[in-house]
Order: structure tokens, then C-alpha cells, then sequence
């Protein structure tokens, strides 16, 4: 082969192996590209879930805070109704009892003095009550304690505290060594009550 035979052929042949680089180059840098650009979705696509499911998460959360809110105000008006219900009855009692000349509510306290005496087991009670009901009962205790009597088939003594007690009407008895007690005040009486119709009474007014 000749001198010029030579060169000719190493001028193709390197004109193809740069030709056959540039080509193979161009392949790989499209493949970078395309890998690139793949992973640039991916991470895209992977943010836009995340996104959306914080979004999705604050929404839910936002929808049960709100929920929770809407229960708790319920609750709320429910109680102040409760509230005002009580208060109004302990206030119409405390009318009913406040009169020293009132016959029906004198027939009542000696009923809740015997019963409430009744339910202490013991020979000798100790009566409390406020100033009014104090006095009445002194009047009469010998009328309560042959009643009480009866019912027990044996004698009890009675003794009424001189210190008046703060309550609208009732009395609370105590066994002599103050081991025992029957609250049957007014106002405990109603809260029991209230107690056990409560659940009806938001029933009855606030059916869903």
C-alpha cells in the first residue's frame, strides 16, 4: 500500500471512529436526558402526593376539629339549658318553702324529717335544717317522734341542732356519734331528681 493509499485510510478510518463516538455519545447523553427527566417526574409525581396527602390529612383534620367544635357547642347549650332548668326549680322551691305559714310545704318537711330519720339506724338523731324549718320542727317534734316510734316499735330520741344550716328547705339527720347521715334536703332531693330525668328532658327538646 502506498504512502497516500495509507493516509486515506487512516482518514476514513478515523473519520468513522469519530463519527461512531459522536453517535454513541449522542446516545448516552439522550439516555442521560431521558433518565433525567424521568427522575424529575418521579420526584414531581412523588411531591404532588405528598402535597395532596397533606392536603387530603389538614382537610380530614379540619373536618374533625370542626366536627368536635360543633359537638362541644352542642354540649355546651345543652348544659347552660340543664343550668337554667335547675336553677328555675330550685328557685320556684325555694318560694314553696320560704313561707313559715305555708301548711302544705309544713306537711312535706315533717315527711322528710321521719323519712330521713327513718333511714338512721339509731336511738337518738340529730336534726339540722335552716332557721325556719328549725323552728317548726321544735313545735312539733313530739308529734314526729310518736310517729317514729310507731314505725320502729320503739322509742326514739330526738334533738334538733341549734345552729341553723344553709338550705332552702329539708333537713339532714345524723346518727349522735355523726357516723351516719340522710341528706334530704330540697335541693339534694332535686339534684337526685334532676339526676334521674335529665336524659329525657334533652330527649324530649333536643331530638335529632
Amino acid at each position: 500500500m502506498s504512502k497516500e493509499s495509507l493516509k486515506l485510510y487512516i482518514k476514513d478510518r478515523t473519520e468513522e471512529e469519530v463519527k461512531k463516538i459522536i453517535i454513541e455519545g449522542e446516545i448516552a447523553a439522550d439516555k442521560i436526558i431521558e433518565e433525567a427527566r424521568s427522575k424529575v417526574a418521579r420526584i414531581k409525581d412523588e411531591k404532588l402526593r405528598k402535597v395532596k396527602k397533606d392536603m387530603d390529612e389538614k382537610e380530614k383534620a379540619e373536618i374533625s376539629l370542626t366536627k368536635m367544635d360543633g359537638r362541644r357547642r352542642v354540649m355546651e347549650v345543652k348544659e347552660e339549658f340543664l343550668k337554667k332548668t335547675f336553677d328555675e326549680a330550685k328557685k320556684r322551691l325555694k318560694s314553696f318553702s320560704s313561707s313559715k305559714t305555708n301548711e302544705r310545704y309544713q306537711n312535706i318537711l315533717t315527711a322528710l324529717a321521719i323519712e330521713a330519720m327513718s333511714g338512721i339506724e339509731s336511738k337518738e338523731v340529730r336534726i339540722s335544717a335552716n332557721k325556719t324549718d328549725l323552728d317548726f320542727l321544735r313545735k312539733n317534734t313530739q308529734v314526729m317522734k310518736s310517729t317514729l316510734s310507731k314505725m320502729r316499735a320503739s322509742e326514739v330520741d330526738i334533738k334538733l341542732d341549734d345552729k341553723a344550716i344553709d338550705t332552702i328547705g329539708g333537713v339532714i339527720v345524723y346518727s349522735m356519734d355523726g357516723k351516719k347521715i340522710y341528706n334530704n334536703t330540697l335541693e339534694t332531693r332535686l339534684g337526685r331528681t334532676f339526676e334521674e330525668v335529665k336524659g329525657k328532658i334533652l330527649n324530649m327538646l333536643f331530638e335529632e
